[in-house]
Parts: structure tokens; sequence; C-alpha cells
């Protein structure tokens, strides 16, 4: 499954908007090709189950309070990641060591701090202006009456993954064999509270929007439902 959505993201394709939904996904089944598929194995096994639960661990430890938009937890969660990304050479479109895409507080309403999303991105070689979107929402519920809500699955989960998914990118591209369209890694703020980051970055994107080709976003992929209980390989996204 890793190995899908690693090798899927670059092969992205468009469908007819006439058709059935099942007829869609199965066009874009039927159209991904896997170029140097023993290279893209090889790769998705840098995604690693010790290092994931690392990143779970410490994302959804005492130390970030539960990650609240806006307040000491979710900014300091916000710098792990940035400095995530600066030891993994993964640079950020905003400028040099700038992760930050800040948002402030007259945007929110209940009295939410100013805070913000927290991106990162590597250039495409052949299509460098179309963008492929990987997202997952970085806050979660912080503290209510001493109660600290960690969000481990709520979206320590998703997040963890996207970070591996980057690194797995950048080796890729280290070995030549970088996307050919360019990828951006997108943590998102207020999510909790009413999709305020993301609003926020289709309001100000740091890609054009017409150039961006598809948006995979990861939420809670710690859990299944009762329906796929028994199907190992089944994934939200």
């Amino acid at each position: 499954m890793k190995v899908f959505i690693f090798a899927s993201a670059l092969s992205l394709v468009g469908s007819c908007a006439t058709k059935r939904y099942s007829e869609k996904i199965q066009d874009i089944k039927d159209n991904i090709v896997f170029e140097n598929s023993q290279q893209i194995k090889e790769i998705s096994k840098t995604i690693d189950s010790n290092e994931l639960k690392k990143l779970v661990y410490d994302l959804s430890s005492s130390e970030f309070q539960g990650r609240k938009t806006g307040e000491l937890g979710y900014h300091k969660a916000s710098n792990y990641i940035k400095d995530y990304y600066i030891n993994e050479a993964i640079n950020s479109p905003l400028g040099e060591n700038n992760y930050y895409q800040q948002i402030p507080e007259s945007f929110f309403s209940d009295d939410i701090k100013s805070s913000q999303n927290v991106i990162s991105y590597i250039k495409g070689t052949e299509y460098p202006e179309e963008v492929i979107v990987i997202s997952a929402h970085l806050d979660h519920e912080g503290v209510k009456e001493d109660q600290v809500y960690y969000g481990a699955d709520d979206n320590a989960s998703g997040t963890a993954a996207l970070m591996e998914i980057a690194q797995a990118f950048k080796i890729a591209q280290k070995k030549g064999f970088g996307p050919k369209r360019s990828i951006a890694f997108l943590h998102l703020t207020g999510e909790e509270i009413g999709l305020k980051g993301s609003t926020y970055y289709t309001d100000h994107p740091v890609f054009s929007l017409k150039n961006t080709v598809a948006n995979l976003n990861m939420d809670m992929i710690g859990r299944v439902d009762e329906k796929h209980i028994e199907n190992p390989e089944y994934i939200y996204i």
C-alpha cells in the first residue's frame, strides 16, 4: 500500500467528469504507470514504522499540550516540524528557513490567537510549475479543564506520515529520481475549529491554484471503520 501511495503521487491523471465515481477511480488505476518500479519499492522502504512511531509519540507528547491553534504547544510543534525539514534539507517555498504561512489573529474567531500553516516542497523535474499538495492538519484540541487532549491519531498520525513521505521523496531526489511535478507538504492549522488553515491557504495560495493538480489529505490514518476492519490494505486519504 505505501508503495502505491508513494508512487501514485507521481502519476495522477484526470478523468471525464461525466463518468461515475467508480469509473473515474478505475480509470486512474488503469492509467497509473510505475517507471523504475524496483527503485520505487526500495525508496518506499525508508518509510519506517519505527520512525513513524517516534514522530507520533513526539507530536502527541505532553510537551506540545494538545497542539491547540495559536497556543504555545502548537507553536512548539510547528517548530519541531520546521527543524525536521531543515535537517532533511527539504526546502521551503517561502524563503530560506521560513516554513510558516502566517495567519493573523483577525482571521480567527473565539479569541484564537495568530497561528501558521507549515509548508515545505520538492521541485519537480519535468513539470515544476505543476504542484501536488499533500496535506495533514497539525492542530488538535489542546487542554480542557486540566485535561490534555494529545491527538495521537487526530492528527499526529497523518502529520507523521506526511513527514515520512517528504523524507522518502527527498531520498528519491538525491538518487536522481525526483518527482516530475513539484510536491508541497502542507501542515494545516485551525482545522479542528472550522477548517481555518485550509481556507486561508486556498484564499492565499503559496502555489497558484490553477497549477495545483491535486490535493491528497491525510487525517486520522491510525484507525479504520467497521467495514474495513479486516482489510489491512485500507487507508483513509
